[in-house]
């Protein structure tokens, strides 16, 4: 499956449009809680927004919220990941030295029975680069970090509430709505409004009777805080990443998630990917084996059983070079996963063989179709490819998804087109009316007195801001013209710094 995700400025403009009013309750206790997620379910159409996003600027998302036991998860502890000779032509030694930094953040994370929430950041953790938001850049690494969150399992605060059904009356448009709270609380596993400590409230917005058909219970905070300083916190929540932010770490409502998906003694049904085989127990006349290896479709085929949590996911960098088709070496690795069987906990030793990276990061021009997204047609930032083996034959005869398992193979293709501005008509169609700030500018920065690295990075700060500050209102177009990035690295996965 493939999803497409647009920019953080064309966000902010559809929700302020969508949400015209803040609710103002007061924040009467302060907790956490995470959503997990899985394959879409059959009520879970366009109509009630979910998939396609409408009031979330037509986002595409691969799969919907989950009742708590429901979610799903990898079930592979290490992960490999490479780049394709398009992300190298275009984000050089610099990208990829910032999708490492993201990577060896995740790497860093404790494993899931270690995890001790209180020393995770609630509130801050989305930290402002004053120059890199004047110049509208969006930062790589943390986008990748809330990628892979929720590569590994999660949503975040746009799926708080959403609604379950949407019943007419006799009269035009006038609909009853059931609404749920899918957030579970990482302590008590309770459903709650609450994330990070902030509580999060909805309103239904349904654009009946125009021709669009959708309805959403639209998250918005409850202090009386204005669209316009709405601040999403988690980093499971895609549409959080301001243009200039970028994140310190993750969240204690994301690591809450993680250790609840990922703990050794969270036991669900689920198959192994299609490049794993189980190895027999010792000591023991019954082997296991999938001698197949293979997942027979969407639904897997290969070795299936109870198994645990694998604990951590570990991101390992590997040679690739997808020009040639050669120079990747197959990998073998080698782990144990808890699994159940006759009522009994034993481990299963497992053997899984890659003949390409898990996770491959590429670049392409997305500003125009088939990446676009109807009917709002803002340029998309990347769009990603993952996809989910259901356990059919567990749910013959029931109505629900149980689990299944995410499989770690996934495409990540960012845009690389020229900067894209925004003008609405008929307001805005002249550039010297209106401050134009480009729909999609790929920078890596932090909170360090170091200049933003901009992509392609070999244009300079100074000349950009020189553009902003001598453009009037707004940058004139024809000026903005960044060249080919180039640079060096020692090609080791350390943390770096921009």
């Amino acid at each position: 499956m493939i999803a497409a995700n647009i920019t953080p400025n064309s966000m902010f403009r559809i929700l302020k449009k969508v949400v015209g009013v803040a609710l103002g309750l007061a924040v009467i206790q302060h907790a956490s809680a995470y959503t997990i997620y899985g394959p879409l379910e059959a009520y879970q159409t366009t109509t009630l927004d979910y998939g396609t996003r409408y009031y979330y600027g037509n986002d595409i998302e691969l799969g919907g919220p989950k009742n708590f036991g429901q979610g799903s998860r990898l079930n592979v502890p290490i992960i490999t990941y490479g780049y394709d000779y398009t992300f190298l032509n275009y984000f050089g030694a610099k990208g990829v030295a910032a999708i490492d930094s993201a990577m060896n953040e995740l790497n860093r994370l404790p494993a899931a029975s270690n995890v001790k929430l209180s020393k995770f950041i609630t509130q801050g953790n989305q930290q402002i680069n004053y120059t890199a938001q004047a110049l509208s850049l969006t930062d790589i690494k943390s986008t990748v970090m809330s990628l892979m969150v929720e590569h590994m399992g999660l949503l975040g605060e746009t799926h708080v509430w959403d609604l379950a059904y949407r019943d007419p009356t006799p009269v035009t448009c006038e609909y009853g709505y059931g609404v749920w709270n899918r957030n579970y609380d990482p302590v008590t596993y309770n459903p709650t409004p609450y994330v990070n400590g902030v509580q999060v409230g909805y309103t239904v917005v349904d654009l009946c009777p125009s021709g669009v058909q959708v309805a959403d219970a639209v998250e918005a905070i409850v202090d009386g805080t204005s669209i316009a300083e709405y601040s999403y916190t988690a980093v499971a929540t895609r549409y959080a990443q301001k243009v200039g932010g970028y994140y310190l770490g993750l969240t204690r409502d994301d690591i809450g998630g993680l250790a609840y998906l990922y703990h050794r003694n969270h036991y669900a049904y689920e198959g192994l990917d299609s490049n794993a085989v189980a190895q027999p127990f010792p000591n023991s006349t019954w082997n296991p084996v999938n001698t197949s290896a293979t997942n027979g479709g969407a639904t897997n085929g290969g070795f299936q059983g109870v198994f645990g949590g694998v604990e951590k996911i570990t991101y390992v960098k590997v040679a690739y070079d997808s020009l040639l088709g050669t120079y990747f070496v197959p990998r073998t690795n080698r782990y144990s996963i808890p699994y159940v069987t006759n009522s009994v906990l034993k481990t299963l030793q497992v053997m899984r063989i890659t003949t390409r990276p898990d996770i491959i990061f590429a670049a392409g021009d997305l500003t125009v179709e088939p990446f676009n997204v109807t009917p709002n047609n803002y340029p998309n930032a990347y769009v990603r490819s993952y996809s989910f083996l259901t356990n059919g034959a567990l749910t013959a005869g029931v109505s629900a998804v149980i689990n299944s398992v995410i499989t770690p193979q996934e495409i990540i293709t960012f845009n690389d087109g020229p900067p894209v501005y925004f003008n609405e008509n008929p307001s805005f169609l002249d550039s010297a009316q209106f401050i134009i700030y480009p729909e999609i500018q790929w920078g890596w920065f932090d909170g360090t007195t170091n200049a933003p690295v901009i992509f392609p990075n070999s244009a300079s700060i100074a000349t950009l801001e020189q553009q902003i500050e001598s453009g009037g209102n707004g940058v004139p177009v024809g000026l903005w013209n960044p060249l080919s990035a180039f640079g060096n690295t020692n090609g080791s996965s350390s943390v770096a710094s921009p």
